[in-house]
């Protein structure tokens, strides 16, 4: 019997998830860095850092969790929620040990971030069905045409 999940795919976006969120942090902080870090000790530069991870993170997150997914769902013909679920839970396992270095004050943050990241995947899911769906219902309706 074949699986109903593309292990594959679902490993390699929530990979790219992960990635992709750290990219969006990184490009962040370099853009602040930029424009306006010149006159910032390293210690005001370290706060920054900080603080854009804290804010910038959970929709970074969701952004590349939800186009993840909605990669892994590609050219699938059923499950599509399941996968994109999964993308978001494997997205999660790969970043948990970031929550054993975070400090105490922002774990509320990465559980967020965590939920975030299910979520995300769940929606990547439900999109690509509809997607699906509403592919399936154009062809039908111009078949009988």
């Amino acid at each position: 019997m074949k699986s109903s999940v593309r292990w594959g795919r679902v490993i390699a976006a929530a990979v790219l998830s992960v990635f992709g969120a750290i990219t969006v942090l990184m490009a962040v902080t370099v853009v602040d860095f930029l424009l306006f870090g010149t006159n910032r000790t390293l210690a005001e530069f370290e706060q920054l850092g900080a603080r854009t991870g804290y804010y910038v993170a959970p929709v970074a997150t969701a952004l590349a969790t939800y186009l993840s997914a909605l990669w892994a769902t590609r050219r699938l013909d059923a499950h599509f929620v399941l996968n994109g679920t999964l993308v978001g839970v494997g997205a999660v396992i790969l970043t948990a040990g970031f929550l054993f270095g975070a400090r105490p004050e922002d774990r509320l943050m990465y559980f967020v971030i965590f939920v975030v990241r299910i979520a995300a995947g769940y929606l990547g899911g439900l999109r690509a069905q509809a997607r699906f769906n509403r592919s399936r219902t154009l062809s039908s309706s111009a078949a009988g045409y």
